[in-house]
This record gives structure tokens, sequence and C-alpha cells, in this order.
């Protein structure tokens, strides 16, 4: 009780923690997905705001492109004399391009010195009109710079700023033969850009690859006209030329912000939009104090509520605790009054057996009458082999009996034991037997499985003094998991059935409960141990299986023996011996066995059956037997040794000995041999007490190398 109270006051701290922490480890991983998902949504509108910037940056050049298109029709081949000559048909048709177009300010053709030719903007053309000066021709006139955007530029007949856009005039004779300028001016795209940005605090701009801004929204400083060649706009640009998004503080306001920029392919031009990152952050912490304000509060109730549960749950085993010392004398009563009956009912019957054993050996021993002596002598026999009995079956009931497993069909095992099972149940009962075709191989130690299907038809023999039947049926199962919920240590699977039937006078619900119990019995003082059903159910469990008793009274009684599927081929279990195959040929077999009586008596059976006998006491003896070159043919080993134990002298008598044959004797060994009820493969074992025809048929079996089993 005290240790489910403190696991159970463990379990309301730990939850009580978790209240806090849980809600706060969900916040911070809610707040770290959104605080990714609000830069993931400002990257989104950054490429659908980049989207339009590209949209109106392209619209505007198409229409550059238009004028430059225009200018080229109107000019045609004129030269620059002819040019001059009708410059003021000229500057019409220029000034009519000029109005057509919103996006163009002005539109010059210049001769290649950079003095103006004819001019959308003036008319006449002043002398002094250069433009030799400016970038836009510069650029052209060293190279063909195809289609030039220039820097923001003064107008210096006009007010405002501008940029030109300029490509060389058709060369004459090879040689360079002036430009066209069109005359762009920011505020175009300042304008959209303002509208675009609305309430908000993006920030657009069109530049060009050398960082000189063409046009930005909100305006630069005063004097700012260039990205600084350090900022992230201009590195990234360097790092990714096509485009991409970025977070940066901008060299223009020293704002940090979250930057999206692309190059249009025009000119060397790219445009970019951007976002304040602290605005990002604002509606991030926006969104997460919304969840704090159900959070919080939700947290607080699930805390104090684990805390008075906490509470109420430590004054609920403490008035469990008293209730407990109340009812541990009771308990301690009962458990002492179950152990009693066991213990009486083991002491009952041994006294039986020893009053049998001790009072026949001592007739025997006063020998009054030669054939008195030998009844006395065969009657002692008997009441010891029932001792033995009653030892396995108390082994069979723990759980602890050592079982040999092979592959059986089922079907040809019952087939082998029915004249048995006919002896046995006597001529007023009928016995029948079904067996499934089909029928799935199990693995089981047959010996014990024969001697549950005994001890089943000799209960079902007492349950029908009368007479009646006796079914033996086989089939295939199924237990699902349903089932196996309903009956603790059952697994869900495939399963042989075996139901054994009887027309008897069957069992009420209080007997079903208490049938597996050792020394229980209905039967009349006398008639039986009470242990044939607790052996049953021993081998069942130790066997991986289940048993189900259905019966009522009256109405006979029916039991169910599941044993798992097994995979693999049927085990020979019989082999044919040839008459006098017990008998030894002058082998020699070393006997290692702590207990001198049992030694002793090993040592004359083995001696009386024409074998040499080698005596140890212990392992230490033995391995000295091994150091002196002792030759034998069979090592007979007990389990239980002083030192080292029978299974450590078998593997060091294996490693200097290759091949030596090794039998074990035990009356009883869980972890040396035997592990979770089976025998290690390949261990051979003969089980205390020793009789004399088993432990030589056992000899004979090891040395000529037959199978187990036979």
């Amino acid at each position: 009780m005290r240790a489910r109270r403190d696991a159970a006051l463990r379990l309301l701290k730990t939850m009580l923690v978790a209240s806090v922490f849980i809600p706060a480890a969900f916040f911070i991983y809610a707040s770290w997905l959104n605080y990714h998902f609000a830069f993931a949504r400002a990257d989104e509108q950054l490429s659908a705001s980049l989207n339009i910037l590209s949209e109106q940056a392209s619209k505007v050049f198409q229409s550059v492109d238009l004028t430059f298109a225009g200018v080229d029709a109107v000019l045609g081949d004129l030269t620059d004399e002819q040019i001059k000559a009708s410059a003021g048909s000229l500057h019409l048709q220029l000034v009519k391009l000029e109005k057509a177009l919103n996006a163009v300010d002005g539109i010059l053709v210049v001769d290649k010195g950079g003095h103006t030719l004819v001019s959308s903007v003036f008319f006449p053309v002043p002398d002094n009109a250069s433009v030799a000066d400016r970038d836009y021709f510069l650029a052209q006139a060293d190279r063909d710079a195809g289609t030039f955007v220039g820097a923001v530029l003064q107008a210096r007949l006009r007010k405002g700023p501008f940029f030109g856009v300029s490509r060389r005039r058709p060369a004459r004779d090879g040689e360079f033969n002036g430009i066209v300028m069109v005359s762009v001016v920011p505020q175009v795209f300042t304008e959209f850009y303002e509208q675009l940005a609305a309430d908000t605090s993006a920030s657009f701009s069109l530049a060009r690859a050398d960082g000189s801004i063409l046009a930005r929204y909100p305006a630069p400083p005063q004097g700012t006209t260039h990205f600084g060649p350090n900022s992230g706009f201009m590195l990234n640009i360097a790092a990714q030329p096509e485009g991409g998004i970025v977070t940066s503080n901008n060299s223009v306001d020293g704002v940090e912000r979250r930057i999206a920029y692309r190059k249009l392919g025009y000119g060397n031009l790219y445009v970019s939009d951007g976002v304040r990152t602290d605005a990002i952050l604002a509606g991030w912490m926006q969104t997460m104090a919304s969840h704090l304000i159900f959070g919080i509060p939700a947290t607080v109730f699930l805390f104090i509520l684990v805390l008075l549960t906490a509470r109420r749950t430590r004054a609920f085993y403490e008035e469990a605790e008293r209730r407990e010392l109340a009812e541990q004398a009771l308990r301690q009563s009962q458990k002492m009054e179950a152990v009693g009956q066991l213990t009486g009912g083991v002491a009952h019957d041994f006294n039986n057996l020893l009053t049998i054993i001790i009072g026949n050996l001592g007739i025997a021993k006063r020998g009054v009458v030669e054939a008195r002596a030998e009844r006395a002598l065969n009657n002692a026999l008997v009441g010891a082999e029932r001792a033995a009995q009653l030892t396995q079956r108390l082994l069979a009931f723990s759980r602890r009996q050592p079982l040999n497993p092979r592959v059986l069909d089922v079907n040809k095992l019952i087939l082998s034991i029915s004249d048995l099972l006919v002896r046995t149940l006597g001529e007023n009962i009928q016995l029948e037997t079904i067996g499934s075709a089909g029928l799935w191989k199990i693995e089981a130690d047959a010996s014990e499985l024969e001697a549950t299907l005994l001890n089943l038809a000799l209960n079902a023999r007492d349950a029908m003094p009368e007479g009646g039947k006796l079914t033996i049926e086989t089939s295939n199962a199924y237990l699902d998991e349903v089932y196996c919920l309903q009956h603790d240590g059952v697994a869900p699977g495939q399963y042989v059935l075996i139901s054994v039937s009887d027309s008897g006078a069957g069992m009420s619900a209080e007997t079903i409960e208490r049938a597996f119990e050792p020394f229980f019995t209905t039967k009349e003082a006398g008639k039986g141990t009470g242990l044939g059903l607790s052996q049953v159910y021993g081998f069942m469990k130790q066997s991986g299986g289940h048993i189900k008793i259905y019966s009522e009274p009256g109405e006979g009684t029916t039991i169910k023996l599941y044993l798992p599927r097994r995979d693999g081929d049927e085990a020979d279990t019989s082999v044919a011996e040839p008459e006098g195959s017990e008998h030894g040929r002058g082998e020699t077999v070393l006997i290692v066995e702590d207990d001198e009586g049992v030694r002793q008596y090993a040592a004359e059976i083995l001696r009386d059956l024409n074998y040499q006998v080698i005596e140890a006491k212990d392992s230490a003896a033995a391995l000295r037997l091994l150091d002196a070159d002792k030759k034998f043919d069979l090592l007979l080993t007990d389990v239980v040794l002083p030192g080292k134990n029978g299974r450590e002298l078998a593997t060091e008598v294996e490693n200097r000995r290759p091949g030596t044959k090794i039998v074990f004797m035990t009356g009883y060994s869980r972890n040396a041999i035997v592990h979770h009820g089976r025998l290690d493969p390949g261990t051979e074992l003969i089980p205390k007490p020793l009789t004399e025809r088993a432990l030589a048929r056992k000899i004979r079996q090891v040395l000529d190398g037959r199978p187990s089993g036979t």
C-alpha cells in the first residue's frame, strides 16, 4: 500500500510539474512554429509584391522599347545635316511619341560629339545643349552598350530628376554615329510604390546592379543615391544574381528588413521589396499574446485541479493504510491457513507413504518369513514410488519440472495411448476419440502430455461411477484478443485444442473456482490426493498453453486444453529396442554425487549392469581424476554439487575431452540446466529418485547415441 501511495503521489507530483511544463513546452513549440510561419507568410507576401513590381517595371520598359522603335521609324536613314534641316517637323513627331507614353519624359537624338540634334523637350535646340558628359552617352561612346539605363540625374533645362535609357544610332561607315536617349522620371515608379505600400511598413525600389537607386519608396535620405557595397542587398546580389529573399540591415536607412529581390533582365536592373522585421515580430507577438489570454487561465486551472487531486489522494491513502492495518492480521491468518493446508496435505500424504516404507522395511529386516519379507519389500517399493510421484506432481504444479518438448502430432499421440485409456476407464465407460483432419502440430513433452490426458481420464472415470462416455476431440483453434483480455496469461494466436468431455456428475461454480488448487478434492478421504488437476494446470502453463473448465452439476464436464501451434517436423517418440539392450558392455562410468548413499546406490546398479564405475564426491575430485588421465566413457553427475556445479563440471569435461557422453541427475534444478521450464538443447537428464530400470535405459541410450525420448 505504501509503495502504491508513493507511486501515486510521485505520479501526481509529476503531473503537477507537467501541468505547467507541458503547456509551457507547447507554447514554446507553438511560438517557434508561429515564428517561422510569420516569416514564411511575410516571404509569401514579398514574393507576391515582387511579381507586381516586376510586371509594372516590365510595362514601363516596354513603353521605352516602343519609343525607341518609334524614333527609329521617324529618323529612318537621315544624316545629322538632314535631321538639323528637318528639326522642326521631327520635334513635333517626337513630342507625339513622348505624349503617347506616360512613362517617357523626353526624347533626345544626339550626334557622335554629344550635341543634341533634335529633342521632344525643346525647340529650337540651344547651341550649348551638349550631353557629352552624361553617363548614358559615355557608356555608348566607348562601345555598343545595347540598351543602357543610366543613373538618376538632375535635368538642366527642366526641373526634376530623371534617368536616361540610351541606345546607339545606326553606324555610318562603321563608326559611332551618336545615340537616342529616352528620359524616364522616377516618379512613375515611386507613385506606384506608394499606392502599393498603402499603410504598411513595406519598402520598394528599382536599382541597378552597381547599387545605383533609380526609384524608391519611402524616399531615401537626402544625398543617398546608392546602396552601400557592403549592404545585404549588394552582397546577396553578388551571391545570388538572379534573385532571392534575405534578412539584412538596409544601408539606406539602417532598418533591418526582410527583402526579396529579382533581376529584371533589362539593362541589368533589379526590383526589390522589403518589410521591417520588427513589424513581422510584432505580428508574431500579437498572435502569441492571444494564445496566452486563453492558455494561462487553462494552465492555472489544470495546476489547481492536479494539486487538489494530489491532496485528496494523500488523504485517501492515509485512510487506506489505516484500513490495511486493520485487515493485515486477517490476511496474515488467511495466508497461514492456506500454507497450513498445503503443508498439511503434503505432510499427510508423506506420513502415510513413510509409514508404508518404514514399516515394511522393518518387517523385511526382521525377516521372520522369507515370503513375508519379500511382500514387505514390495510394499515399501510401492510406497517409495508413490512418494516420488507425489513430488513430481508438486513440481508440475509449481512449474519447476524439467520438460523435454518435441514437435508432436496430437492425433497420433492420442491414438497411441487409446488402449491404455480404455484399460484405465474400465468396461462400463465408452471412449470415443475424434481427430480433426489437417490438425496443426504442437511442441510439448510427449510423456507429460500423456500423463495429463491420463489424469483427466482418471478424473472422468471417478465422476462416472455408474458408467458413461468419455470423448477426446482435437481441432484447430484461434484465441482472439477479446478472449485473452478476459483470461490472464493467455496470448492471442493459433492453438491446437484438445477437448476432454465426460457425461459425469459435473462440477459447481465453486468447485471449478478451486479445481486447480493443490490437495483440493471433492472425493472421499483416501480416494485422491487433489494433485491431478494441479499437475495438469502446471504442465499447461509451463508449456505456454491455456486450460479452461466448462461444467454444470448433472450435465457433465468439458476440459479444454489449448497448446500453441508450432511449425516443424514431427519428432519420433518411439524406437524399438533389442532385448537386453539395457545392460552394459564393459564401459566405464564416472559418477559424481555428493550424497554418499545416492552415489553408492547408483554405483551398485551400474556394476550389476556390467559397467565399470569410478566414484567422485564433488567436482574437485572429478577434475583431479581428469588430471590423472583416468579414462571413462560417460559422466553421470548430479547438478547441485559443492563448489562447481554439475553444469560447470560438464563444461570443463567437454573442453578437456570433447565427445564425452554426459548425463545429469537432479531432484530439482531451476537454472543450471533448465531454463524457462525446458532442458537446455542437447542435455540428457534423469530425474531423482533414481530407479534401476530408468537409470539403465538412460545410460544405454546415451552410450548408443539414440535420440532422447526412447
